[in-house]
């Protein structure tokens, strides 16, 4: 029987954490699952040695001290061209009244034109005729 993926999943990340800790048993995950021992006890075997293989490794204290001193300047860098990029609000306020300015006289003037041929359309015919 082929064991559900997510069941291994969640399986091996208790056991990982259980190695993090010291105590991991793995006979009890294969008789907690016993139809799928097959599969789950190489996997099981596999994570040990991985752990066994990996290292802790603890950055020095002048590291992590340089570490966040460069982060603090980068965000200090960033806030600071973030706000120089930044537009005074006077200046959208006008440029949105310049925008909207222009859009009524374009209006407008589309409307005199179409005014102006109506009238000269109603004059001709009366040009004409006299």
């Amino acid at each position: 029987m082929r064991m559900n993926e997510q069941v291994v999943a969640e399986v091996l990340a208790a056991h990982a954490d259980q190695l993090v800790q010291g105590d991991a048993r793995e006979e009890e995950y294969l008789a907690l699952f016993p139809e799928y021992q097959e599969e789950l006890a190489p996997l099981l075997k596999l994570a040990r040695q991985t752990k066994g293989t990996l290292a802790l490794v603890r950055p020095s204290e002048a590291f992590r001290n340089r570490l966040r001193q460069e982060l603090l300047t980068g965000a200090s860098r960033e806030s600071a061209v973030s706000l120089s990029v930044k537009r005074p609000r006077w200046r959208q306020a006008w440029v949105i009244g310049a925008a909207a300015a222009g859009s009524v006289i374009s209006v407008a003037s589309a409307v005199g034109v179409i005014v102006h041929r109506r009238r000269s359309k109603a004059t001709k015919p009366a040009a004409a005729a006299g």
